[in-house]
């Protein structure tokens, strides 16, 4: 596999400016610190929506968007700009250029990483977006700010996307799951290289990430198995599409959040899950607060406030290190 830029250090510091609540999404996309992947940043790449929101405030979208904090989206955008800062290089490409030319879908994938404590474990994030936006600065990008704060490695995946009005929704979650695995070669390629161990690595996901690491569980064709690596020792999810079944006792740990009154997903189906999962005796831990809707990230300012820590605990208790 060929990956023209994969140091992460470029040798010189920098010094671009943080973003504000009041920064627009063109302010995000065309950013010093984003050149050459500003468009891999927002929900939306192209096409009239893009277009209609990229001269909307952070602020002022954020609440049409979901129950997310601006303030967290900001945190977390600001903290890939740190990384640039100090000369890192944070976003890797999935696919070579001859790939691309054969499936030019696949320019659309790529990998934020950021290094953390030396042979930490890694936080892999991926975010939701029905299959047809990837919510990263919303869902993945404060995920990543805040497991580096622990020390963690934490890369978020930026997933191909695009659903016709037919397709199944195991066509787009295959294609994804596509670059899931990609994504892990890559860094299982440069796992020396960029200081991060796979040892009891999690992943991490909403909605339709959610359930994107999910199968990464299973034991069909979209599990970590069929890819050649070994299951995570935690999956982690909000409001997570569930996953195809059936489900075995070597599915990973689980842990679920999620809010009573979601109207997208099926709260149901969910508890049918966590049921299915603990009658084949897999640990799962099962967050469900009373409100919050579909779309609350890391739930600042909702009932779910606080869930990471408890995700995190629940990972560590499962985690070979303990």
């Amino acid at each position: 596999m060929t990956n023209p830029d994969v140091a992460l250090a470029t040798g010189s510091a920098r010094s671009f400016a943080h973003l504000s609540t009041d920064s627009t999404f063109a302010d995000i996309v065309n950013h010093p610190a984003f050149a050459g992947f500003g468009d891999y940043m927002v929900p939306w790449e192209s096409g009239e929506y893009a277009e209609i929101t990229r001269p909307l405030t952070i602020e002022a979208l954020a609440p049409h968007l979901g129950a997310w904090d601006p303030q967290t989206m900001v945190d977390g955008l600001n903290f890939l700009i740190d990384q640039v800062n100090q000369g890192r290089t944070i976003f890797h490409p999935l696919y070579s250029g001859d790939e691309i030319a054969a499936e030019p879908d696949k320019a659309a994938a790529g990998l934020f990483f950021v290094p953390g404590v030396q042979g930490e474990p890694l936080a892999f994030v991926a975010a939701g977006g029905g299959f047809t936006s990837v919510a990263s600065i919303q869902e993945a990008f404060p995920h990543a700010r805040a497991l580096h704060a622990l020390g963690y490695n934490v890369a978020a995946l930026k997933y191909r996307v695009g659903k016709e009005a037919n397709d199944a929704v195991s066509v787009p979650l295959a294609r994804a799951n596509e670059d899931m695995a990609r994504a892990m070669i890559l860094l299982a390629e440069h796992a020396d290289a960029w200081g991060l161990s796979l040892d009891d690595y999690s992943v991490w996901g909403s909605s339709a990430g959610g359930r994107l690491v999910s199968s990464w569980g299973t034991d069909g064709p979209l599990g970590a198995r069929a890819h050649g690596f070994h299951p995570p020792a935690a999956i982690i999810t909000a409001y997570p599409g569930t996953p195809f079944g059936p489900y075995s006792a070597s599915f990973p740990p689980y842990f679920v959040t999620v809010a009573a009154d979601d109207e997208v997903i099926s709260v149901p189906a969910v508890d049918r899950l966590v049921e299915d999962l603990r009658a084949v005796g897999v640990a799962v831990e099962y967050r469900r607060t009373d409100s919050g809707g579909h779309g609350y990230g890391l739930g600042v300012g909702t009932p779910a406030d606080g869930w990471l820590s408890h995700a995190v605990a629940f990972w560590r208790s499962h985690s070979t290190a303990g």
